[in-house]
């Protein structure tokens, strides 16, 4: 019997086996997919070309479909008509050749348009032979003469289709000659539009080349389109040919005759036949080429996946015989492999002792700091298992807590010694070193990345703990110019299970930090905080300046509000909600005045950044100078943008403001529809008519109130309000005042009282 070179119960002999065994199934799956599929690519390619023809066919119907309702709708335009009557009358006094500037931006409007595909509209006048198109106007001989000059259309043959029974009709394609900025030929389809007992006929120019390009693509087989009778329109292979050869269909939608397949697409609606025209031989290529390809894939494949098997084999057997030569032999050298988990098995003894010792070390040294954990658990109440909180001497040890909250300040460049986390870590350094040398045994814990938290165990006297923050203070004062500190002093605790309750008491107490330049400490509970907001008629003021882009103004209220609040000692979470308000605020109306993005988007970051940074009173006014300033220039700088209907309209309303104005009245003025004006005037400055309007005439109205004695039912029927009580609603909504208070106050003002 023949015996094997190898092993057959070895690794290498059966993972040879196993990968050998996995590339012929797969090579036999792909062999017999192949051969199942093979019969089918033809069809698929036939059915990929029906579709192909489709697809075409039914965006050149609906494309032709749009052509024709523009052209009809342009046809009936008043304009195109009067002018065709003028003509039509023979006399020369009665034509207005300024209409047809209209005609011709119509034209131009829809030929610029480039889903359109339009070379050019013209139209063509019968009585006179006069044409209009994208460029002007002119003698219609003259037109298809010189600058659109194509051999089956002459003039004469746009003539005789006024006599044509067809309403619409699609023309042969054929190639022009354009004169324009320069000699250019192009491949055209003509589509003309007619009503009886009119005197003018449209044409629409077709872009072929474009069309074609666009529905269909250069790299897709010939498409001709040809008429009920025969006649091409358009084919891509040969552009002009007046007729093709084509077999007839035999009830199928595609023939094959003379070594070419005919696929065929007819449209009810336009009477139009669809053909592509594909060779034979090109289907015959694809499916040869990719036998070809498929099969030589498959043998470089099999030789990859052959040599592949060899050498994965062997490198999987090879450390395993390393390691069983190492057990016979009881050696110690650690065998090495590229293979980690092999390395794994040869390094494994040796690394379960290292990793031993190495984990009791880290234990011993790690022992202070699973201390800080367990003393942070304990205080946040989160629970570790059933040996929490087994230290019953510190459980039954009176304490005080202290809480140390850090506000770092903007420093630019920071250095490594200025960062928050090297900041943080010199601060609680410093704490354990004042508090070590005043109580027996403090701990200082980081609870957060800008918080710390030191208990200090025992009974302190007041004076003992006053001294040593006192001690604290003058050290966190020098270095104020990066960070501030503010530390919430709790209640005297008897026990260590009352942990949680001393945290909760000292973040509470921490919310009342007030606006200090400096180091300070908080002993007791203040009362409950209130809101601080501005009035209704100090809200409506700054909303009124900030719209018409006064900045100082609004820094000045602004400012007076947080002078206010820093007398009345309000805390900092307190200034940080009135900033964010007002802020946020000033960034909506910025955002209806429809500011340039990017300028929004600073204003933006400034709340998002700037704001943050803030911990002084002098930060705040800063802060708000620099914001509502930017704020108040964004819209200046939108308002102030010139617009010839949007400086129409305002001039129009300072002119016309007391009279009974509308929307319709107004638009009608400015020679547009009233929806369009009030979109546009909204999209512009940001405000409707009525708000434009109403501002307009409160604004009048303050004037009079102040300058004139007029009574206030008199001053608003100066002003356009027929109702007085529609004027006194209205003056309210927008100053806040009834416009006698807004009289009596002006006159208080003028006073001096």
């Amino acid at each position: 019997m023949l015996k094997l070179p190898i092993n057959t119960n070895s690794l290498f002999f059966k993972s040879l086996v196993s990968f050998l065994t996995i590339i012929l199934l797969l090579a036999s799956f792909n062999f017999l997919s192949f051969a199942f599929f093979k019969t089918n690519i033809q069809q698929e390619i036939i059915r990929n070309n029906r579709l192909t023809l489709k697809n075409t066919a039914d965006r050149y119907e609906k494309h032709l479909a749009i052509i024709r309702s523009m052209l009809f709708k342009l046809y009936q335009n008043e304009d195109v008509v009067a002018f065709g009557r003028q003509l039509a009358a023979n006399d020369p006094a009665q034509v207005n050749y300024l209409k047809p500037a209209d005609m011709i931006k119509s034209i131009r409007s829809e030929v610029n348009n480039p889903f359109l595909y339009l070379d050019n509209v013209i139209i063509v006048y019968r009585s006179v032979p006069f044409t209009v198109d994208k460029n002007g106007t002119g003698d219609a001989s003259r037109l298809f003469s010189q600058f659109y000059v194509s051999e089956p259309y002459p003039a004469s043959y746009w003539q005789q289709q006024f006599e044509s029974p067809n309403t619409t009709e699609l023309h042969l394609g054929a190639l022009f000659s354009i004169m324009s900025s320069d000699q250019q030929s192009r491949h055209l389809i003509p589509m003309t539009v007619k009503l009886p007992a009119y005197n003018h006929l449209i044409i629409g120019m077709l872009d072929a080349g474009r069309l074609f390009e666009s529905f269909h693509g250069a790299d897709n087989p010939q498409l001709l389109i040809v008429q009920a009778g025969g006649s091409t329109v358009f084919n891509s292979s040969a552009e002009g040919a007046a007729a093709v050869s084509m077999p007839p269909m035999q009830g199928n939608d595609y023939v094959v005759s003379d070594n070419r397949y005919y696929f065929y697409h007819h449209s009810d609606e336009t009477n139009l036949t669809y053909v592509t025209v594909v060779p034979y031989s090109s289907i015959a290529a694809q499916i040869r080429k990719l036998e070809w390809t498929l099969f030589l894939l498959f043998v470089v494949s099999i030789m990859i996946a052959g040599a592949a098997s060899v050498i994965f084999s062997r490198k999987l057997n090879h450390p395993v015989a390393q390691i069983i030569a190492s057990l016979r032999r009881r050696s110690t050298e650690v065998v090495r492999s590229s293979i980690h988990e092999f390395a794994l098995i040869g390094d494994i003894s040796s690394e379960l002792i290292r990793e031993r010792n190495e984990y009791h070390s880290d234990l011993q040294s790690k022992q202070s700091l699973l201390t800080d954990y367990g003393y942070i658990n304990r205080l946040k109440m989160i629970r570790s298992g059933p040996a929490d909180w087994t230290d019953t001497m510190v459980q039954h040890r009176p304490f005080r807590i202290v809480l140390f909250q850090l506000h770092f300040r903007s420093a630019d460049p920071l250095t490594a010694s200025t960062k928050p986390d090297r900041l943080t870590y010199t601060v609680r350094e410093c704490i354990d070193l004042v508090l070590s040398g005043t109580f027996d045994k403090p701990r200082t814990l980081q609870m957060e990345s800008n918080q710390l938290l030191s208990v200090v165990f025992g009974e302190p006297s007041q004076d003992r703990l006053e001294q040593a923050l006192s001690q604290l203070k003058t050290i966190f004062d020098q270095d104020k110019a990066y960070y501030l500190i503010s530390a919430s002093v709790g209640s005297h605790y008897p026990i260590g299970s009352d942990f949680n309750r001393a945290y909760v008491e000292a973040v509470e107490r921490a919310k009342e930090t007030r606006l200090l330049d400096e180091t300070q400490w908080i002993w007791d509970d203040a009362p409950a905080a209130s809101h601080y907001v501005f009035t209704a008629e100090q809200e409506q003021e700054l909303h009124v300046n900030m719209q018409e882009g006064n900045g100082a103004t609004c820094a000045q209220a602004v400012e007076r509000m947080l002078d206010y609040m820093y007398r009345k000692e309000a805390t900092r979470l307190q200034f940080r909600a009135f900033a964010q308000n007002v802020s946020v605020k000033m960034l909506k109306i910025a955002e209806r005045a429809k500011v340039e993005p990017k300028q929004w988007g600073l204003l933006n970051d400034m709340l998002e950044q700037q704001l943050e940074v803030c911990w002084t009173l002098e930060e705040y006014k800063r802060f708000f100078e620099r914001f509502l300033t930017r704020a108040a220039q964004s819209i200046r700088a939108k308002r102030d943008e010139k617009d010839p209907v949007v400086d129409f309209f305002a001039v129009f309303l300072e002119a016309h403001y007391s009279e009974e104005l509308s929307l319709d009245a107004v638009a009608d003025r400015m020679n547009m529809s009233s929806s369009y004006l009030s979109a546009y005037i909204k999209e512009k400055t940001g405000t409707n008519f009525s708000d434009h309007l109403n501002n307009v005439r409160i604004r009048k109205a303050k004037e009079l109130l102040q300058q004139t004695d007029y009574s206030v039912q008199e001053i608003g029927e100066r002003i356009g309000y027929r109702n007085v009580t529609s004027f006194i609603r209205m003056f309210k909504k927008i100053t806040g005042l009834t416009p006698g208070d807004y009289r009596k106050r002006g006159a208080l003002e003028a006073s001096g009282g």
